[in-house]
């Protein structure tokens, strides 16, 4: 019928055929193919499907804490005003709750691959085994419980500063100076720990991915690579 037409009505009617058959190829083919992915993701237990979800949830939680890290350490270097110090305080106490929600995700994740051990072993998921191994190493404990303390000492040697700042900048107390002294040395040695586990990590992670490559999906990714900046001590 087509055919029979006049040249320029049939090939208008030609055009139209042909873009309403391609349209009509384009939406079979989009609905298999999410149809085909539907059904993969259907198809794969409900354990695993959680164990995929606390594993985003710890890289959620750590992606968090590295950017407040940042901020942190981005004005570390600036203290000299009061307001300053205030600011810093607010970010050091969001940043000691993210640390401790972190490990809550982490802590739910072990319990949770001990409670389905038995399924994994059955499975032959040894990826599953191998991120427990991870967040088990002394490594990674370690380097939680360092940033835990360098952050605390901060923190108590920031509060120091602001609530006595007057006496330490202007009236130069001695007692408040020496207090400020002691407070300042105890930070430097958390800060100065805590760069040292950050290494350690770092060094145990880039081995234990080559160890085990099928893990890196599940793991957080690159962590603080430089050494933390000090906060400079006050110049009396």
């Amino acid at each position: 019928m087509i055919f029979k037409t006049r040249r320029g009505s049939g090939t208008i009617l030609i055009v139209i055929f042909l873009i309403i058959f391609l349209m009509v190829s384009a939406g079979g083919i989009f609905y298999y193919v999410s149809n085909k992915k539907t059904k993969t993701q259907d198809n794969v237990p409900p354990i695993i499907k959680q164990m995929i979800k606390l594993n985003e949830d710890i890289k959620k939680s750590t992606i968090d804490i590295y950017n407040a890290s940042g901020k942190l350490d981005g004005i570390s270097m600036v203290q000299s005003r009061i307001t300053d110090i205030k600011s810093t305080i607010e970010l050091i106490s969001e940043l000691r709750q993210l640390v401790k929600d972190n490990q809550k995700v982490i802590d739910r994740l072990l319990v949770f691959t001990q409670d389905h051990e038995e399924f994994f072993n059955r499975k032959n998921l040894a990826w599953v085994f191998a991120i427990k191994e991870f967040y088990n190493d002394h490594n990674v404990i370690q380097h939680h419980k360092s940033r835990v303390n360098y952050l605390a000492s901060f923190e108590t040697l920031l509060t120091y500063t602001h609530t006595n700042f007057k006496d330490i900048m202007e009236n130069k107390s001695q007692k408040h100076m020496k207090n400020y002294d002691a407070y300042y040395m105890r930070y430097r040695v958390a800060a100065d720990s805590h760069n040292r586990f950050n290494k350690k990590r770092i060094g145990f992670q880039t081995v234990f991915v080559e160890k085990y490559p099928e893990v890196k999906p599940f793991l957080p990714g690159a962590h603080h690579l430089g050494s933390f900046k000090f906060w400079d001590k006050f110049s009396f």
